[in-house]
């Protein structure tokens, strides 16, 4: 089972979304492997999410199964899809 770290942005549009980002390529083979990663980078992680979002902060961060993600995700577009 692969985990994933999935980060969801402060702000809100004005339509309900908000900017999520999802580090894909980390290799994390557990939740306990997930948090901790997350616990020794969050310095790197705060920084590296103001440099991808123009300085914005981040609201939450989560540690994610791979198929929760895809339901996730699905969820996401098909709601942002919606009129």
């Amino acid at each position: 089972m692969k985990w994933f770290v999935l980060v969801i942005m402060m702000g809100m549009y004005s339509d309900g979304t908000q900017d999520i980002y999802v580090y894909n390529d980390m290799g994390l083979k557990s939740l306990e492997e997930c948090q901790t990663w997350v616990a020794v980078s969050s310095r790197a992680l705060r920084q590296d999410m103001k440099n991808k979002f123009d300085g914005k902060s981040i609201e939450r961060v989560f540690c994610i199964e791979e198929k929760r993600l895809e339901e996730f995700l699905k969820l996401s577009q098909k709601k942002g899809t919606e009129t």
